[in-house]
């Protein structure tokens, strides 16, 4: 009964999908590419294994795909090959000056203002899965939506009365404004642009994050300098298929107003792409503005990377041509091709529009949007080691500048040095993209630098005692937030397996690992938001840690019985992460953590990644205090900087809110600690 409701449910989110023009694709992921290769007839996953097989052929269909379209909305430096999405969370508040009138070029009768959003300023509830930040799987079509227009945009609003779950904490947290890092120089015309200026000198921003320390925290934060910003030109005009021509166009001469808490009034007409460049916009978090979707970067992006890695594994399996030569051809469309090609950048990634030059770039979220680079990484790998005829060396060549380019990018720009200034999910994928492109630009050892920095520094407060995940818990869609966070956690312990590590056992302050954020998630009742993201992360820890009692099986047999071919299930087995504990009993051949792999190797990385690690978990032995009952608390090293820490653009925290969820200790295992 359980999976045929959850199979019922999900032909909903299918239909819905296709209608919203959104792409269904896997989580993140990685798969060991020598068990790609030596696997091809594991009996226990063939159905997965044909799964694959049969996604590489349907998914080609849809490509070859670039960034490099006639959508008719360039990014604010005029380049077409520059990436360029819209923060997705973010919704206009036209509170216009003057009431009574309509302002907007054919507004089909409604309201100049985005709707009343309560005292919290939460919008009715959305909890559809965002392509900009989780890949564009799916959309909840459990129930009714409904599409209308609204000013200018697409208001997408749910027909029901009720909510996705989510903690009580979130209506405490605090929605500013904030300030911008620029990109860079505006382009006058298109051209192919590398960098935004900064230095190229290598330098890793994790490098510089502090331990956790019980010193004081500042009583005031510190924000990224504004170090300038850019400003559109050209017209637009709205087209009958909904897309824009043109650049988007600054609002037309206002009145003037002595309020300063509302928006000018025009003196005439505007044309519906006004808004983007005259009305404020303000975070509503969890809940997706629609609008965001006719910008068709993202979903190239994730339709791409998941095509590749299909046909990269297919061809791992089979050695057919043809699955070798849609990855040669998908990745020179996407990345190599002069006339089609994306810049090596992020500049206008989830760009949070509004007035002024300040919004004319991207937000460090917008990184997020380029996750799946790891899929295309990994899909190379396996391409060069099943000796495909078709990854020629002048390819590698041009992809490895790509990739070298990008992680200086990541490393050297105002927003990368961003991102990796944050403490939760955002961190934790930037560093599934720098460890990966390090590695595909040959740096092994910078790879295994940040990985190694990531989790003795930050992963040691993203994981409670409990399990619990504090800097997700306290979002609006707390489950999804779990499981997200656990997809990027588990890419960086699997990119640490590739590379010989063991990550898997490293432990939080509290003394938590990744398995036991999986377990607290997993006993969790996801209420109305979607179980099946924790599925892949079931599998990827039974396959890490073993499942002697069976309760992963069983969980996922509960939950969806046709698990067994899903293509997680090939990813995820225990012969594929050789550095896991239970790799290591899979394999002897390999070794299981890194202990051993220090008595068995004088290789100086394998020493410093173990010493690391050794000193970050000794922070953990006083995980419970036996006479109090409680859980020692300090507050998380990234509250040094700052007395709060942004969670999403314009979306902030305070220790003391994040508090609550340390503190937690049902379902923790004392006699474990």
């Amino acid at each position: 009964m359980e999976s045929s409701r959850f199979r019922g449910r999900w032909l909903c989110v299918l239909v819905f999908a296709s209608t919203a023009g959104l792409v269904v694709a896997d989580s993140n992921d990685w798969v060991n590419v020598k068990y790609v290769v030596q696997q091809s007839n594991a009996g226990n996953t063939a159905g997965a294994r044909q799964n694959i097989i049969n996604k590489a052929g349907s998914s080609a269909k849809g490509g070859p795909w670039s960034i490099v379209t006639n959508n008719g909305v360039v990014p604010p430096s005029g380049d077409v090959h520059d990436y360029l999405s819209w923060a997705p969370y973010h919704w206009p508040d036209c509170n216009w000056c003057s009431k009574g009138t309509s302002h907007l070029s054919n507004p089909g009768g409604q309201s100049n203002n985005t709707g009343d959003t309560g005292d919290d300023g939460d919008s009715p509830s959305y909890d559809g899965d965002n392509p900009y930040e989780d890949g564009g799987d799916h959309d909840d079509g459990a129930d009714a939506y409904e599409l209308s227009a609204l000013n200018n945009i697409t208001l997408l609003r749910r027909a029901s009365d009720h909510g996705p779950s989510h903690s009580s904490m979130h209506h405490r947290m605090l929605r500013r404004k904030r300030t911008w890092p620029s990109p860079g120089p505006l382009h006058g015309s298109p051209a192919r642009r590398q960098d935004d200026g900064e230095s190229q000198t290598a330098s890793d921003p994790l490098s510089s994050f502090p331990l956790p320390s019980t010193d004081d925290i500042p009583s005031a934060p510190t924000y990224p300098p504004n170090v300038g910003g850019l400003a559109p030109d050209g017209t637009s005009t709205w087209s009958s298929t909904r897309t824009m021509t043109g650049t988007p166009a600054p609002a037309a001469a206002a009145a003037k107003t002595k309020n300063s808490k509302c928006t000018p009034s025009p003196t005439k007409s505007l044309a519906p792409s006004a808004t983007w460049t005259t009305c404020p916009y303000v975070v509503r978090d969890g809940n997706i503005n629609p609008d965001v979707r006719t910008i068709p970067d993202a979903d190239a992006v994730v339709s791409m990377s998941q095509s590749v890695l299909y046909n990269a594994v297919a061809f791992g399996l089979q050695k057919t041509r043809t699955y070798s030569q849609n990855v040669a051809r998908f990745i020179d469309t996407f990345f190599l091709t002069p006339a089609t090609a994306m810049n090596p950048n992020m500049n206008y990634g989830q760009q949070v529009r509004g007035p002024g030059k300040d919004h004319q770039m991207g937000s460090y979220t917008g990184i997020i949007d380029l996750r799946s680079i790891v899929k295309v990484v990994n899909a190379i790998q396996i391409m060069k080691a099943a000796a495909s005829p078709d990854w020629t060396s002048a390819r590698e060549k041009t992809m490895s500048d790509w990739m070298q380019t990008y992680a200086s990018w990541l490393q050297n720009s105002a927003l990368g040095k961003e991102a990796a200034s944050k403490a939760n999910n955002h961190l934790t994928f930037y560093v599934n993209q720098l460890a990966v492109t390090k590695m595909y630009g040959g740096d092994t050892q910078g790879a295994l630098n940040s990985l190694k920095q990531y989790f003795t520094n930050q992963f040691l407060d993203q994981i409670a005692a409990s399990g619990e995940q504090p800097f997700e818990a306290i979002r609006t869609r707390p489950y999804h937030y779990r499981c997200f966070n656990l997809e990027a956690m588990i890419t960086n312990a699997k990119l640490g397996d590739q590379l010989g590590m063991n990550f898997w056992s490293a432990k939080s302050k509290y003394g938590a690992t990744i398995q036991t954020a999986l377990d607290f998630t997993m006993n969790l009742n996801p209420k109305d938001e979607d179980v099946s993201d924790i599925f892949p992360h079931v599998a990827a820890v039974a396959a890490a840690y073993g499942d002697p009692k069976g309760k992963y099986a069983a969980f996922l047999k509960k939950q969806d019985s046709n698990y067994a071919n899903e293509p997680f299930w090939f990813y995820d087995q225990s012969s594929a992460l050789p550095s896991s504990p239970a790799g290591g009993h899979a394999n002897v051949k390999h070794r299981r953590g890194v202990d051993e792999s220090v008595a068995r190797t004088p290789n100086a990385t394998h020493a410093l990644v173990a010493t690391a690690l050794d000193a970050a978990q000794g922070v953990a032995a006083h995980v419970l205090d036996a006479a109090s009952g409680t859980i020692p608390f300090d507050c998380p090293a990234v509250f040094q900087a700052a007395k709060d820490t942004e969670l999403e653009d314009g979306l902030f925290v305070t220790c003391d809110q994040l508090r609550p969820f340390y503190e937690v200790l049902s379902d923790v295992d004392l006699g474990a600690m």
